[in-house]
């Protein structure tokens, strides 16, 4: 009975996580439905885990793989649309993906003598390393995250890896161990070898992979000159900053500055990348760092109300900037302004 608790723990945990994050607008709404959807199927195998191995229960074995096969998929979608601008991509990666699990749930209702747990073993191990591709995207290509904020993503995906590298883990003992179940001895010896093994093969391939396809990525083009086009939409984007100081919202996102300015993002990007050799990130704190110097200068505000109000949410952050782009530290600006 020791097998219950523990997965009505994770699955109580797991529906909290949902619940949080069903509530944080922060997420854009179409990446957090996809990733509660991920959230509620690790809550449902959970649950359908324990009916089965603590109250002996059947029918769970025959509802827990159409459930377990939809998690990776919902989660490698709520990723990946933070990278997409809405249309045609956002589309037909909706339907490349929602074809291939129709395809995994046709074959798991299918005659065929397979188990039910190789399905869900290749369809999670396929998007394990779908999900592991994310990480070799930089800051600008997650369009609808703010800048501060792609550190957070990449440990959420870690995270996420870690949990479907557990699922497929725990899927493949559960197959091995149904071919030799009639051995007592054996089966505590495969328990014990497997799970070793699938541990050590887990971690060497969540580092790893994300270190191969970093290294197998096509080299990035020399920058190209920018157009009259690149210089228009640059010009239109500085208005907007020094007009509505855009710059001042921590949550800024280079998808919602791309819409105020009814241009595609990937445009905006190019463009910002294009014309002044930085990347948004850069470009927006450029103009922070400019209004916490005038701040530091014009008022007494202390300097972490200055932070707050340039836009930066953390003062390791702010203060990395600021260093980097006048080479001293915000006191020792305020100290030298005040000499001077």
């Amino acid at each position: 009975m020791s097998a219950f608790p523990i997965t009505w723990l994770v699955s109580v945990l797991m529906t909290i996580a949902a619940y949080v994050l069903a509530w944080d607008t922060r997420v854009p709404g179409r990446s957090r439905f996809f990733l509660c959807g991920f959230l509620l199927c690790l809550v449902f195998v959970t649950v359908l885990l324990g009916m089965r191995v603590s109250l002996d229960w059947s029918w769970p074995a025959r509802v827990q793989p159409f459930v377990a096969i939809l998690a990776a998929p919902l989660a490698y979608i709520g990723f990946a649309s933070l990278t997409l601008d809405r249309g045609k991509r956002w589309n037909s990666m909706l339907y490349r993906n929602g074809g291939f699990v129709a395809v995994a749930l046709v074959g798991l209702l299918s005659p065929i003598p397979v188990s039910a747990d190789l399905f869900i073993l290749a369809v999670n191990c396929i998007y394990i390393v779908r999900i592991a591709s994310l990480l070799s995207y930089s800051p600008d290509d997650f369009l609808s995250v703010p800048p501060h904020s792609t550190g957070l993503w990449r440990a959420a995906i870690y995270a996420t890896l870690a949990l479907i590298g557990l699922m497929v883990v725990a899927d493949g003992l559960v197959f091995a161990i149904s071919l030799v179940a009639n051995d007592p001895q054996l089966l505590t010896l495969l328990t014990g070898v497997s799970g070793l093994f699938a541990g050590f093969v887990f971690v060497v391939a969540l580092i790893g992979v994300p270190l191969i396809l970093r290294a197998s990525q096509r080299n990035v083009p020399a920058r190209a000159e920018a157009s009259d086009a690149d210089h228009a939409l640059m010009q239109a984007l500085n208005e907007i900053m020094k007009d509505k100081e855009l710059f001042r919202d921590s949550n800024l996102t280079l998808a919602r500055l791309a819409k105020r300015l009814s241009v595609p993002a990937r445009d905006l990007s190019g463009a910002i990348n294009r014309t002044t050799t930085q990347n948004f990130s850069r470009f927006i704190n450029g103009y922070r760092i400019a209004y916490a110097k005038g701040a530091l200068l014009e008022t007494d505000l202390p300097i972490t109300e200055v932070m707050f109000e340039a836009g930066f949410l953390s003062k390791s952050s702010f203060n990395t900037e600021f260093r980097r782009m006048t080479g001293l530290t915000p006191s020792q600006f305020r100290i030298r302004g005040a000499d001077g």
